[in-house]
């Protein structure tokens, strides 16, 4: 009994024995956070990717010849030489899927989509009835162990940004054809009206 406290009470080759199981958890718990925060970075980095895309892709969908990343355009590009056509809004701009009609991307929204090089089949472009987004999905694998890989169930990470285009041309023009035909529908109603109630009081 009192070796066994003397035993407990000894202090020689403790250091030994919490380096032995102490310091191989630490080592291994570091080299797990670092794994973790590489994929963190390139999560936040692939999202940012996806948000500068949509953004930028939203900003110059008004011409197919306007520069993606910096919103350009040669003197040409201003009228319709740049091969968009005058109603390309109307004809090329996936107007069906207004009414749920997707019958696939026309030349001029793939030629748009082009202008982002290899991210141009990550890009989606949707013309929604009030409002038309731009979608981005990226999509990136991670240089990861194979064993951490199954250990944590993942190789890859992925991010989607989606922004609403606007241009302030066709809003403007949209606006003014609302006002003019509502000021059209209430001059010819009325008279209209008039007439169809003269009609049924006699």
């Amino acid at each position: 009994m009192e070796r066994l406290r003397h035993f407990i009470k000894d202090r020689r080759g403790s250091f030994t024995l919490e380096a032995s199981i102490m310091f191989p958890i630490l080592l291994i718990l570091t080299i797990l956070f670092i794994f973790f925060s590489l994929i963190i970075y390139e999560k936040v980095t692939l999202q940012y990717k996806a948000n500068q895309i949509a953004s930028r892709m939203a900003q110059t969908w008004s011409s197919s010849t306007m520069d993606w990343e910096t919103g350009k355009m040669g003197k040409s590009d201003y009228v319709t030489k740049n091969g968009d056509g005058l109603y390309w809004r109307l004809t090329s701009n996936n107007y069906f899927d207004k009414f749920g009609f997707n019958l696939g991307d026309s030349g001029t929204v793939k030629r748009k989509k082009e202008r982002a090089g290899k991210y141009s089949e990550n890009i989606t472009f949707d013309n929604g009835f009030f409002v038309q987004k731009i979608n981005v999905s990226l999509e990136k694998k991670l240089a990861l162990p194979q064993v951490l890989q199954k250990a944590f169930r993942i190789n890859s990470v992925g991010a989607s940004a989606s922004h609403p285009i606007v241009e302030q041309t066709e809003l403007i023009r949209n606006t003014d054809f609302i006002i003019y035909g509502w000021g059209k529908l209430q001059e010819y109603g009325g008279k209209y009206l008039n007439i169809f109630n003269k009609n049924k009081g006699e």
